[in-house]
């Protein structure tokens, strides 16, 4: 008899602000910082470091939402990318120049340094604002060491709503499981 390998969700990593954040629409609790509130377009944020753990799934799914306080123009986009790190430790091992710390990413020189991370994806966004979250999951993943940290580039030509009640970003381990 042959075995399959079935694809199963494990706990997901969540990024999202600890002062603002509810799971209610998301059904996603947060694990680590990340205060997306009011990021203004060609600003990017980083969030503390990550542990995934020493034995992590292989795949990991990337969901987010994120809310603008103005409409963006259809078709533009938010940007996220992994900055994967050998340690524990927040300012050590990190690659493009990330801190560890949920903080602003490189101001001014974001589209210089997130060339060294790892792209995740992007939300294409819809032309809506305030009270409409764009959720969607914009990529795979399959993170090279244990601990990292996501990045989000605001490339949507509008800032982020005034509050992060609803905005996140979600590693969904895909898990293998033959039988």
């Amino acid at each position: 008899m042959a075995n399959i390998i079935n694809h199963k969700e494990g706990t997901p990593t969540v990024f999202a602000d600890t002062t603002d954040y509810s799971a209610t629409n998301s059904g996603f609790t947060r694990t680590d910082q990340l205060d997306l509130t009011s990021i203004a377009n060609n600003a990017a944020r980083e969030s503390t470091k990550a542990d995934l753990g020493a034995l992590r799934a292989r795949l990991y799914a990337v969901r987010v939402g994120i809310e603008y306080d103005v409409s963006p123009t259809a078709g533009t986009t938010s940007e996220f990318y992994w900055s994967a790190s050998f340690s524990a430790t927040a300012a050590v091992g990190n690659d493009g120049d990330v801190s560890g710390a949920d903080s602003a990413f490189n101001a001014s020189s974001e589209d210089e340094w997130k060339k060294q991370l790892i792209f995740l994806g992007s939300l294409i966004n819809t032309a809506d604002a305030a009270t409409t979250v764009q959720y969607q999951t914009v990529g795979y993943f399959t993170p090279p060491h244990r601990y990292g940290q996501v990045i989000v580039v605001n490339k949507s030509g509008q800032a982020y709503e005034g509050d992060a009640v609803e905005m996140f970003v979600a590693l969904v381990p895909i898990i293998d499981e033959i039988q």
